[in-house]
């Protein structure tokens, strides 16, 4: 019968204890859902959308601007920037004190839009709003509305990065 040599008996406790530390049981925390951001997030989300009229209900082309609060909001205040080629009726948006929004509120509203001629018109909604801490936020959401104007050719990347690439016939040195 063969006996286990002396040292291998030394050895494998030894082994064992550094196996131990070094392999670490799982978490015992459940893994959060949410994703790390780099840059932290603005607790109000703006959203703008051109709705093509309606000649049906006899409704006129129109902004929907939709607001979303994640924070309490104070002093909030809005505004449409329009260029002169279109008239905008944002008068229950831009009118009355700065209000406020608590969180998970949100708003909507409609804003008729008239284009004295054909083309495409950059739009604009700003907002500002303090919040409970005194911090002052400025933000905005644009579009572009087109009014009897076809979309440009090619691709549209929508505010991506696009770098120019030219083949190389041979390595340089």
């Amino acid at each position: 019968m063969r006996r286990t040599p002396r040292f291998l008996v030394v050895a494998l406790p030894v082994v064992l204890v550094v196996a131990a530390f070094w392999l670490r049981p799982a978490s015992s925390r459940p893994h959060s859902a949410t994703h790390a951001t780099i840059e932290p997030t603005l607790p109000l989300t703006l959203d703008l959308q051109a709705i093509p009229q309606d000649p049906g209900r006899g409704l006129p082309p129109r902004l929907e601007a939709t607001l979303e609060a994640s924070g309490e909001l104070q002093e909030l205040t809005l505004s449409l920037v329009v260029p002169e080629a279109l008239s905008a009726d944002a008068g229950g948006m831009e009118s009355g004190p700065p209000g406020s929004l608590h969180a998970g509120e949100s708003r909507t509203y409609s804003i008729p839009i008239h284009a004295k001629r054909a083309g495409a018109f950059p739009i604009r909604l700003e907002a500002s709003f303090r919040l409970p801490d005194g911090r002052v936020f400025h933000t905005q959401q644009g579009i572009i509305w087109r009014n009897d104007a076809a979309a440009p050719q090619g691709q549209h990347h929508a505010g991506a990065y696009e770098w120019m690439g030219v083949p190389v016939g041979e390595p340089q040195p």
